[in-house]
């Protein structure tokens, strides 16, 4: 039989219970209302259920939610363009080193990835904005656990990237170039990267340009314009998906005090930084492709991504409130096309790659 604590943040209990650890053997606290969050007044009621209560997956299951791995190509994409990239441009000098590498990039954003779930946690992002398939939330994993996950896979990647800054020394500049950045974002971010301007650009610079330059690095081609471009192409669209995030969250991000663009202009001003943001992009693909694409593919592209475009920014221009479901519809029809997107990147380099083994249709 369960039974509810309600927790103030000066109480000894409040960060054992947040962090997993109930003080009452084979029982679980699962945080079920905040009210105050980030504040020094913060109020959680949490309820106390036996561990054998929580109905849960597989292990298998919540182990791959965790790591989310429907979100793994994130990382998958780059790496393909940058492969397919200098293997048509016969610059495919250190195959194993590029191998490590996917390894390691893999490791260090599932390390991240459950890193920002024990942030989100613990800061009270996901708290105020429910997620009923985050599994700190459910009382699936254990946050203590979480965070030491976390450890795990970030120190695995720096194992596995020892051997490529062997190979390829330019390798440990980019590494040191990201701990940096890291760093920054760390100190400049007190929680999640979602709640401060500084902390998006960082992130902004890591998931584009930082993803593609240490895969290049690693192959031996060294960094050139090209693949920095398509680095920021590649991050702006991500940059995207957090904005329709944190815009489907809105009215309860605002209501709970948390900072990032979308709350920080308001429900007009974050549509229209949607709206122009998805603009600026098929601009940006526009661009690169007029620079490092074939005239065919450029046009191709562009106007597909035109042509679906203009019924998702009428849609969001309709938008009256951030009341009801409407923030979660247009987060799901940027999200398609956003895979829209993806989808045209992988069959314009498979293309090239095609036709780099002389293969016509």
């Amino acid at each position: 039989m369960s039974r509810y604590v309600t927790l103030k943040k000066n109480d000894p209990l409040f960060n054992q219970y947040l962090w997993g650890i109930c003080d009452i053997a084979n029982h679980t606290a699962l945080p079920m209302s905040t009210l105050n969050v980030g504040s020094p007044e913060e109020t959680i009621t949490f309820e106390i259920v036996e561990n054998s209560s929580i109905e849960k997956p597989t292990q298998s299951r919540v182990l791959l939610n965790l790591i989310k791995i429907k979100k793994l190509y994130l990382v998958l994409v780059p790496f393909l363009y940058v492969a397919i990239k200098n293997y048509v441009d016969d610059r495919f000098f250190d195959p194993l080193s590029f191998a490590l590498s996917l390894i390691a990039m893999l490791a260090i954003f599932i390390g991240f990835n459950i890193r920002n779930d024990v942030i989100d946690h613990i800061s009270g992002y996901d708290r105020v904005n429910i997620n009923h398939n985050k599994p700190l939330l459910k009382g699936w994993v254990n946050t203590h656990f979480a965070s030491r996950l976390s450890n795990f896979f970030i120190g695995l990647a720096l194992l596995i990237s020892l051997p490529i800054v062997y190979r390829q020394r330019e390798e440990g500049r980019v590494i040191i170039v990201v701990t940096i950045l890291l760093f920054l974002g760390k100190l400049l971010t007190k929680n999640s990267y979602k709640n401060h301007r500084w902390g998006e650009i960082i992130f902004f610079v890591l998931s584009g340009p930082g993803v593609v330059s240490g895969y290049q690095v690693a192959l031996g081609a060294g960094i050139d314009t090209e693949v920095l471009a398509f680095g920021i192409l590649w991050a702006w669209s991500i940059q995207f998906l957090v904005h329709l995030n944190n815009f489907s969250h809105l009215l309860t991000s605002a209501q709970a005090g948390i900072k990032n663009t979308m709350t920080r202009y308001g429900f007009d001003g974050a549509k229209k930084i949607i709206i122009y943001w998805w603009i600026i992009f098929v601009f940006l693909w526009a661009l690169y492709h007029y620079f490092y694409s074939s005239v065919f593919w450029g046009w191709f592209t562009t106007a597909i991504l035109i042509f679906w475009s203009i019924p998702t920014v009428i849609k969001v221009d309709q938008i009256q409130s951030p009341l009801g479901s409407d923030t979660r519809m247009i987060k799901k029809i940027g999200y398609r096309n956003f895979l829209l997107m993806t989808t045209l990147v992988i069959i314009e380099f498979t293309w090239y790659w095609l036709t780099k083994n002389s293969w016509t249709p």
